[in-house]
This record gives C-alpha cells, structure tokens and sequence, in this order.
C-alpha cells in the first residue's frame, strides 16, 4: 500500500474514527499545502471543482480502500460519511512517524471545526481552488476567475503529472479544449487513457477531442532511445505522416482559431515530442504563436 493511501487511512484514526468525504478532502488538501508531503511527488494533488480543492485520484483510491474493506462508508442526507475498519486502523499502524505527525498537525488544527466553517477558511486562503465551487456564498469576494487564455497553439505533456496537477495546469492557463493527439491513448497511469482524460477533463469544463491519425504508431516508437533516433523519427514523421493528414490538421487549426485548446501528448519536453513539429505546422498554417504549457 502507498504512503499517500495510508494517509487516508491515519486521517480516519486521528478523526476517531469517521469523517465526511468532503473533510477528508480538505484535510489530504491542508497536508499537501501545510506539511512536509508538499514536496513529495507521489501524493495527491488538487484541482478546484464543486465544493473546493478536490482529487479525483485520492477520491479513486478511497473507492478501493472501501472496496477492499478499511473503510466503511454510508450515506445519509446526500453526505458520505466514513468510518475506519479494524483493518484500516491496523494498516494506519504502519504510517511513518513523519506522517503521523503532520496528519495530527492538521486534525488538531482543523479537527474540531464544522464542514462548512473548514471549507471557509480553505476558500480564503487558497481562494483559487473556490473557483468552481458551488458553495458560492462560502466563496470570498476576490477569488479569481476563470478566463480563457489567449488564443495561440498551445501543447503540453503530462509525464510526471498526476491527472489532478494536469488539469489544474490547464484550467488555470485558461484551456478550454483538450487535443489529444497520441496515436494510442492508453497509460497505466490513472486518468491519462482516453475514456477516464476525456471523463474528467469534462467534469471540470475542459471539452475533448482524440486525433489518433496526429500520432506516431506505438511501433515505430517502440524501440527509439537516442536523441539522434528521435530526431530521425520526428523527421519521418513531418516527411511522411503529417502530408496524409492535412485535412485533419485543417480541422484541428479551425478548433485552436475558435477557442484556447492544446495538443496533449505523454512526453514533458516538447522537443522530445512529435507535438513540438505538429505545433511548428499549425503555426504556419494559423499564424498563431506557439506555447508550450
């Protein structure tokens, strides 16, 4: 089990035991702005969605944690409550004593407040995860808004981000369209396949489009390692791929031209990504500016 999982979990005990969804969210939020686990890469990260900060991972891996028995969950009035199992409270044993500590920083702190009291003081002081909050009366008068950014080709890779960080990434440079132009949109990382990016990016109002023929087949990539293979095959590809999808490059440039989208890929860097040179065409083509997000 991983440490962020067994966060949950000593989340839980600390609480005595059952605490609502929306507290649990809260609190994993304050861990991550608030303690050490800021600087760990693998626990969750937020974007700004119906009631405040909130992971769509953490809220994935707390469905399995109650499927797999350390947590009970009932639902009363429209709110989930839950409650630590005895498995649950044994496997919170094993929490490192760095953990321990912050979670009992952020339960004492923030433990004894009511729901809405706690989402207050969250929207207050990170006021841009209110946002989208529908809790609008709890909203502070000088949150941000959400504007759309300027138009350009914009691209951007999610290697190394979670699915909640990426969209976070999109929604506050003001994205409204996802262009997902990998040939096979597949990924054992969660939220990154087509149905799951797709699902979630239309939950926070970011719309969708996959354009396999924009990609480079998974066999010709397959066995590419060096800078030099990777050029040679960014090459082949603006020789001979992009010349066969003018009609869809056409369409995609119409979409970047209507409202702010970005061409999705894997890779972090842009150069070592066929989206750089497809991004290079759609410039040509829209006499728009190219940025990489």
């Amino acid at each position: 089990m991983l440490r962020r999982q067994r966060t949950i979990l000593k989340l839980l005990v600390t609480a005595n035991g059952s605490i609502s969804v929306t507290q649990l969210q809260k609190y994993l939020f304050l861990l991550r702005e608030e303690t050490f686990l800021r600087d760990d890469s693998a626990f969750y990260e937020f974007l700004p969605y119906k009631f405040g900060p909130y992971s769509f991972a953490a809220n994935r891996e707390l469905d399995a944690l109650t499927a797999y028995g350390y947590i009970e969950a009932t639902t009363a009035m429209h709110t989930t409550s839950l409650h630590i199992s005895t498995l649950g409270i044994n496997t919170a044993k094993q929490v490192d004593s760095d953990t321990s500590r912050a979670v009992l920083a952020i339960i004492s702190k923030y433990g004894k407040n009511p729901v809405r009291v706690l989402m207050k003081d969250v929207y207050a002081r990170y006021s841009w995860y209110a946002s989208r909050s529908e809790l609008k009366e709890l909203v502070p008068a000088d949150c941000p808004t959400v504007k759309n950014a300027p138009l350009a080709i914009y691209t951007v890779g999610y290697e190394n981000r979670s699915v909640d960080g990426f969209l976070n990434v999109l929604l506050k440079a003001g994205i409204k369209h996802i262009v997902d132009v990998r040939a096979n949109p597949i990924s054992r990382k969660y939220g990154f396949a087509r149905s799951s990016l797709s699902g979630i990016a239309a939950k926070v109002g970011i719309g969708y489009t996959h354009c396999p023929e924009l990609g480079i087949p998974s066999e010709m990539r397959r066995d590419v390692q060096s800078s030099l293979e990777f050029r040679q095959l960014f090459s082949y590809y603006e020789r001979q791929i992009l010349p066969k999808t003018t009609g869809k490059i056409a369409s995609v440039a119409e979409r970047m031209k209507a409202s702010p989208s970005v061409l999705v890929c894997m890779e972090k860097q842009p150069q070592d990504c066929h989206r750089g040179r497809l991004a290079s065409h759609l410039a040509a083509s829209t006499g728009m500016d190219v940025v990489h997000l």
